[in-house]
């Protein structure tokens, strides 16, 4: 199959995945996996995602099985504790931040796996390393039209939080370039998702657990220690880059991944072999 072919292929089989895999769970797994965990969905979120999900992997994993389960979705160990020291340093003003604004506190740990490590997690995987990673790295699509497809996904997944018709555009914006900069901190980072990942969960606890309010759209003196946490993460990866690391994104991979075309696209090559050097080094 061509590159393009791929793509489409794959953005096809995610769109199946994404709009139509709900309707084949049956509501009696629901009930079942509720009450063992005490309706707390601690069971039930994992596994319907995993459900839902799981043939959009299994396809990534068919086309490009050369370069690895751990490789295609982004999971090589190696840099995970380094990634989340800097994560939490990133975000030690928003927490610092919220802290002063709050006048509420949820310790609920059921909140804080739901929707801090859960989403932390499971949307990196899916959205950065699977649709992003595969559409940029295996199909050689450009930064742009691969993160213009996966942030715009992400960005109507957050729509629910807006109460009316503006708030519901604001919410889908924002997300929408939230999730194009957890793009480029995946690519940045050796095409792996713990720095994203890590600054997704540590995002998400310091908004849940201060209770912060006004969705993906926040608060304006919220936002402001928000900012201050992506400006963190920028400053972290200029430090990367002037310690050696290679850019990853330039004007050369905007548009086309100029790297994937220099390699045999019919033998699904490993990652390193079409990506910069230091891929497999952190």
């Amino acid at each position: 199959m061509t590159r393009n072919t791929k793509a489409l292929l794959f953005i096809l089989v995610f769109a199946l995945c994404h709009f139509f895999m709900k309707q084949l769970w049956g509501e009696n797994w629901s009930e079942y996996l509720l009450n063992i965990d005490g309706q707390t969905n601690l069971l039930r979120k994992p596994i319907i995602l995993t459900f839902i999900y799981g043939p959009m992997l299994l396809c990534a994993y068919w086309m490009f099985k050369r370069a690895g389960w751990l490789e295609i979705l982004g999971l090589k160990p190696r840099g995970v504790l380094n990634y989340g020291l800097a994560a939490i340093v990133c975000c030690l003003p928003m927490f610092a931040g919220y802290w002063y604004l709050s006048h509420e506190i949820n310790s609920s740990f059921v909140d804080f796996m739901i929707g801090s490590v859960y989403a932390g997690f499971f949307e990196e995987v899916i959205f950065r390393a699977a649709l992003f990673g595969v559409l940029f790295r295996y199909c050689g699509l450009g930064f742009v039209p691969a993160a213009l497809v996966s942030a715009s996904v992400f960005g109507l997944a957050h729509i629910y939080q807006g109460n009316d018709a503006i708030s519901a555009l604001l919410a889908f914006a924002i997300t929408a370039v939230g999730g194009t900069w957890f793009a480029w901190l995946y690519c940045e980072c050796n095409y792996r998702i713990w720095f994203p990942m890590w600054m997704h969960l540590f995002m998400n606890a310091a908004y849940n657990f201060f209770v912060m309010s006004g969705g993906a759209v926040g608060q304006l003196d919220a936002n402001l220690y928000r900012a201050m946490a992506i400006i963190m993460s920028l400053i972290y990866v200029g430090w990367l880059i002037r310690k050696g690391k290679p850019r990853e994104i330039t004007t050369r991979n905007l548009w086309v991944n100029k790297a994937y075309l220099r390699c045999d696209a019919t033998t699904s090559p490993k990652p390193s072999s079409c990506q910069s050097s230091h891929l497999l080094k952190m």
